[in-house]
């Protein structure tokens, strides 16, 4: 049986500050580790390059800005690419709906995060 939220001390990281009580219980401890990662990838890696992004967009934004490739190679090197992928598919990292919309609102922190 999975850890209360309360028993689970993952649930003090920053990354599930929004995250309600019914959901923390649902969550696999997959899900835990994914959802830290995701918020540490937004923190370290997203958002300090959103004026890099915005540079490379400005004049040409029908290209993919090279930093948008760096940082899909990252991601992907990190777990962290096709994380919406359902259970059916070989490539799928193993979460639910529920447990990948908790990722989803830490990507919609930078608007091109859940891109990479």
């Amino acid at each position: 049986m999975s850890p209360t939220a309360q028993e689970n001390p993952a649930f003090a990281h920053p990354a599930f500050a929004r995250i309600p009580p019914w959901v923390r219980q649902k969550l696999t401890p997959l899900a835990v580790e994914k959802i830290q990662a995701v918020y540490e990838w937004v923190e370290n890696e997203c958002i300090p390059r959103e004026q890099i992004m915005k540079a490379q967009l400005e004049g040409n934004r029908w290209k993919t800005p090279k930093v948008m490739h760096e940082l899909r190679e990252k991601a992907k090197a990190k777990g962290l690419f096709n994380l919406f992928l359902p259970n059916h598919f070989e490539e799928s990292p193993g979460l639910t709906n529920l447990e990948y919309s908790c990722c989803a609102e830490i990507m919609g922190r930078c608007y091109w995060a859940a891109q990479v």
